[in-house]
């Protein structure tokens, strides 16, 4: 009797299975003919109030033979009250699927900045199907004019933009990697500023150019770094190990190929004396260039302008961004995280930051002059 049992609700268990089955609705899953890519996302401000936003989508075009040359894109254009209105009506411009799976770079047009772009930060944030290790940074003088540039060297099925910030194609002291989620944290947190990398179309849309940042802080104002400032940035910030560094002054004129480099620093502040920042930097590296004849004997010499120039760069870079009230290092972090938590620290530091008085330490060792000796 246990058995007939047994047998019955058996039976019953897997009959009930697969009626499940058989009611329930098709999954979202599509092939892959009925999807198309979106390899990145593109926002400008438009002067329409009631339509804002200008998003602007590009898309990859999968090619029929892979002995087919070129780079095969198209692109959407909408202008919208939000994004996600924008978006909407782009699915009905195409005869696909839009998959953002592969979005990597996100782009604001340099004059979002000047507004709430945390509306907009909100969206991609909020959307499972886009990574937050995507990349963001600012098109000048729109995202539109750099999404639409098709260098030469862009390879089919490719994206030019991911070469820059992967680390896989080039590799610069210039350029600046900003991911989605770290700049929503810089935008949160009290004590550090978000600073994002300027990509500029240039040469008919034919070259695009990605060798300045820009920082913005709370109050929806920017400071626009140049070369020599987003390379120091970078080196602060331990985000690189090789740099070059050109020396001159009376007695030397030769450029430094750096190989290693470390920075760390300090808050020094106790009462009733002048706040400071001591901060220490450690370079290893060589003379790859030089407009004088160069001694192995002098390196000594040649180590200690190095380490003069060094520092003048680094204390004008910090006293520029002490000047504007931006602090993308994140100082106001460390202050913080560093203190006994009150509610009290952010104000704290606001007061102290202008105060701030740098001490910078460099240490740069030049270990040859290269092979011509």
């Amino acid at each position: 009797m246990k058995k007939r049992l047994k047998g019955t609700w058996r039976a019953f268990v897997i009959l009930f299975i697969v009626g499940t089955l058989l009611i329930q609705s098709g999954c979202g899953f599509k092939d892959i003919d009925k999807r198309i890519f979106v390899l990145s996302i593109g926002v400008d401000h438009t002067d329409n109030e009631e339509k804002p936003y200008r998003v602007i989508l590009k898309l990859s075009v999968p090619s029929g033979s892979l002995k087919e040359s070129g780079a095969e894109y198209t692109y959407l254009i909408k202008e919208s009250e939000s994004i996600s209105t924008a978006i909407r009506l782009l699915k009905t411009e195409t005869d696909k699927e839009l998959d953002f799976g592969h979005a990597k770079v996100i782009l604001f047009g340099e004059e979002i900045l000047h507004h709430d772009y945390r509306e907009i930060m909100d969206f991609f944030l909020r959307r499972r199907d886009i990574q937050t290790v995507s990349w963001v940074g600012v098109g000048k003088p729109s995202a539109e004019d750099v999404l639409t540039a098709e260098p030469n060297s862009e390879m089919a099925g490719s994206h030019a933009l991911f070469n820059y910030f992967d680390q896989n194609g080039v590799e610069s002291q210039l350029i600046v990697t900003t991911y989605l989620f770290d700049f929503r944290r810089r935008v949160l947190e009290k004590g550090i500023d978000p600073i994002l990398p300027i990509l500029m179309a240039k040469e008919n849309n034919k070259r695009i150019d990605l060798n300045k940042s820009i920082v913005v802080n709370d109050k929806n104002e920017v400071l626009t770094l140049n070369e020599k400032q987003t390379a120091i940035y970078n080196l602060l910030t331990n985000n690189i190990e090789r740099l070059d560094i050109r020396v001159h002054n009376e007695d030397v004129n030769f450029t430094v190929a750096i190989d290693t480099a470390n920075v760390g620093y300090q808050l020094i502040t106790e009462q009733k004396k002048k706040p400071i920042i001591e901060m220490d930097v450690e370079m290893i590296g060589i003379i790859q260039e030089a407009d004088m004849i160069t001694n192995p004997e002098k390196l000594r010499a040649y180590s200690n302008a190095t380490s003069k120039t060094v520092k003048k760069d680094v204390l004008e870079t910090l006293t520029q961004f002490q000047k504007n009230e931006m602090d993308p290092i994140g100082f106001g972090v460390r202050y913080k995280a560093t203190r006994l938590p009150n509610n009290k620290r952010n104000q704290e530091w606001q007061s102290l930051y202008p105060e701030v008085e740098f001490k910078i330490n460099v240490n740069a060792t030049l270990k040859s002059t290269g092979v011509i000796e």
